[in-house]
């Protein structure tokens, strides 16, 4: 019988099996319990009840067999399903297994470090991960549209391609040219199988940098053969014994010899080496053959003059069987002659080190590093003296964030970008912020350090606080403008003083002096006569205008002379001198002056006093001009070892600052007459609050009387 038609059967079987097992048991109820009733009693009612109690029981038997019949068949069911789940997620589990392993070769190709080139039977290419597209420079596309033969690049010294290796299931290694995208070529070692489908698989490797080395060592050793016989220095070839077989010239200039002692004579290192020295060259060798080389020592040579020299020598091991020493010999003896002096020198700039290092430790100049990425490498005590700011508290920050504020900001980016470029002199003043929330003008030089490839490392910049500095340049900027003002001025005053005592002189004793002379010549005309019209009331007159004449002259010299220099200054001190100047002052200007010395003799110089008269007589000119005040408070008094002259008035005061060096000129005399004598001068003034001028005098006797 057919298995498909057996499973069908065993399954209509099973689906009819509680129907059928329930028909043959009613079945077999019925007819045994009819006959077992019937046996019992022959009794209708008796048979009636039993009849009904036995269907009773029928009902309770067939519920408990059909319960069980069918807890069976769910029991069955339920396990089933239970097999059928489990094996679905077998089933599940395998398939993701298999996906799982597929991802991780399509991972493994994808991300491998080397190449994957698979080609068909005839060498066209049917998949390549993406390193070999990187590698050749061509997308994935173009090298499915290309054959292994296109990227192949032939010259005379390549083998043939072992196909017939790879076909008899041989795994080929071989280096190989490819040709890249932009015409270059790539070194490649390949590793190529055949897989059991019959596709090509090649694992391709980048061997450049290694071709790239093995060049350089070529290179290497030409140089080195270059540089052994440049002679540059002494070099020889040994064995481990010390019997030399092959040396430079420059060895043999060393120890006296000629090339027929190297290939006449079996040298050896041994016969120019003096006693005391053997010892250490065999420890040097006994360490050699453990590390491959000798770290330089010195010693000495007998030459074959018998002469002693100094020489550095080193060597390292060589040889197939490490059994070759390759040495170099210095000679020193010039080194040695001069190594006293190398020893001053060294001492000397030690010491000069030290003084530097001392030097550098005090100078005021902020130290910071910063590095290529614009962050804070380092701030030394200086630094953190002017910004405020700790070392570790701007570690890795942007000076931009606390340090340099958007006015400076331009000019800082612009000398980033000369940093950037290796510019030595992106130098200059900018601002700066402090902690304390201060601006301060810092003249930074700045150094970038850049490595062997020219690309920025760092930059050392060196700052210095010049906000005082660059506030005294416009401080003698305006100094200077006022002395320059004040220099045209005196000049000015000087020829105006000039002209105004040209003007006394000729309009008033010039004069009188006329007058005086021809009434002289009146006088001896009428002598000369000798008649009786001399009349000697008309000379008497005469004679007493005249000395009228004079005496006003005597009076308007007096003036001129007091005005050029006080005759009260000269004779009775400083005091009387500014009692006389403020009468004088008064009286022409009609102002309140109230004077209160304190004291009655100063002490003071000729020069000192006079200073101190002028500098009085400018301010209460300055108080009548500018300040429009009504009443001068005058007090002179002596504080511990000065004197201090103060003139205060009630005028509507002004800003010193905001005064151009014209309008100055009066107090810039008045400072410069100050300093010329050693004093102090200051000016205190605000609108509507008055001005007050201050002199102090030392008293001691440091001024010559010059």
């Amino acid at each position: 019988m057919p298995d498909n038609l057996r499973k069908k059967i065993i399954n209509y079987v099973k689906a009819f099996k509680i129907p059928l097992i329930y028909l043959i048991l009613s079945t077999l109820w019925i007819f045994f319990s009819d006959l077992f009733v019937g046996n019992i009693t022959k009794n209708p009612a008796e048979l009636t009840r039993l009849q009904t109690l036995k269907g009773w029981i029928f009902v309770f038997a067939s519920t408990l067999v059909l319960y069980f019949l069918i807890k069976s068949d769910r029991n069955k069911i339920e396990k089933s399903l239970e097999e059928e789940k489990s094996a679905r997620e077998q089933a599940e589990l395998m398939k993701q297994k298999v996906l799982d392993e597929q991802e991780k070769t399509r991972m493994i190709i994808e991300y491998a470090s080397e190449g994957i080139f698979i080609a068909d039977e005839k060498g066209k290419y049917i998949d390549v991960n993406p390193v070999g597209c990187r590698m050749l420079g061509y997308s994935k596309e173009e090298l499915l549209e290309m054959n292994l033969r296109d990227l192949i690049y032939y010259d005379s010294s390549d083998p043939p391609l072992a196909l017939d290796k790879l076909r008899a299931g041989k795994t080929v290694t071989v280096e190989r040219k490819l040709k890249k995208k932009d015409g270059s070529i790539l070194h490649t070692e390949i590793v190529a199988k055949m897989l059991p489908d019959k596709r090509f698989q090649g694992l391709v490797r980048d061997i450049s940098e290694r071709k790239h080395a093995e060049d350089i060592l070529k290179q290497s050793e030409e140089r080195f053969r270059a540089f052994f016989n440049s002679n540059v220095i002494g070099t020889f070839y040994s064995d481990l014994d010390g019997n030399v077989f092959s040396a430079n010239d420059e060895f043999l200039r060393i120890l006296g010899l000629t090339k027929d002692d190297i290939q006449n004579e079996k040298i050896r290192i041994q016969n120019f080496t003096p006693a005391e020295y053997l010892e250490r060259d065999e420890e040097n060798i006994r360490n050699a053959i453990v590390i491959g080389s000798c770290h330089p020592y010195e010693k000495q040579f007998i030459k074959k003059n018998g002469e002693r020299i100094w020489v550095l020598v080193g060597f390292v091991i060589v040889g197939n069987k490490r059994d070759e020493i390759l040495a170099y010999v210095l000679d020193l003896t010039k080194l040695k002659e001069t190594e006293e002096n190398y020893k001053r020198l060294y001492i000397e700039n030690e010491e000069l080190l030290q003084r530097l290092q001392l030097h550098l430790e005090r100078i005021p100049l902020a130290y910071i590093i910063i590095d290529k990425d614009f962050k804070i490498k380092f701030f030394n005590p200086e630094a953190e003296k002017i910004f405020g700011y700790k070392n570790q508290e701007v570690k890795g920050k942007d000076p931009f964030d606390f340090l340099i504020p958007a006015s400076s900001r331009a000019i800082v980016e612009e000398k980033r970008k000369r940093w950037l470029s290796g510019d030595m002199n992106a130098n200059g003043i900018n601002e700066n912020i402090t902690k304390d929330g201060r601006t301060i003008l810092c003249q930074w030089y700045n150094t970038p350090i850049l490595d062997e490839d020219g690309n920025l490392v760092e930059v050392i910049s060196m700052g210095i606080d010049v906000t005082e500095r660059e506030k005294s340049k416009t401080e003698l900027l305006k100094s200077e403008q006022k002395l320059r003002a004040l220099a045209s001025h005196l000049q000015s005053v000087r020829e105006e003083e000039r002209a105004a005592i040209a003007r006394e002189l000729h309009d008033e004793l010039g004069q009188i002096l006329t007058s005086i002379k021809m009434n002289l010549i009146m006088m001896s005309k009428q002598v000369m006569l000798e008649d009786d019209s001399f009349d000697k009331k008309i000379f008497e007159n005469e004679i007493h205008s005249m000395n009228g004449m004079i005496e006003q002259s005597v009076k308007r010299l007096k003036k001129l002379i007091s005005e050029l220099r006080p005759e009260v200054l000269e004779n009775l001190g400083l005091i009387p001198a500014l009692e006389w100047l403020i009468e004088q002052f008064i009286s022409r200007s009609e102002m309140k002056v109230n004077f209160h010395p304190a004291i009655i003799n100063p002490g003071l110089k000729k020069d000192q006093e006079l200073n101190v008269y002028r500098i009085v007589q400018e301010s209460l000119t300055n108080a009548v001009r500018h300040s429009g005040a009504s009443e001068i408070w005058i007090d002179i008094y002596k504080r511990e070892n000065q004197l201090e002259i103060k003139i205060t008035d009630n005028g509507k005061g002004f800003n010193p600052d905001l005064l151009e060096p014209f309008q100055s000129i009066g107090i810039t005399g008045m400072k410069e007459r100050a300093i010329a004598f050693g004093a102090d001068l200051s000016i205190k003034s605000n609108s509507r609050s008055g001005t007050t001028v201050l002199l102090k005098v030392p008293l001691s006797n440091n001024f010559s009387e010059d």
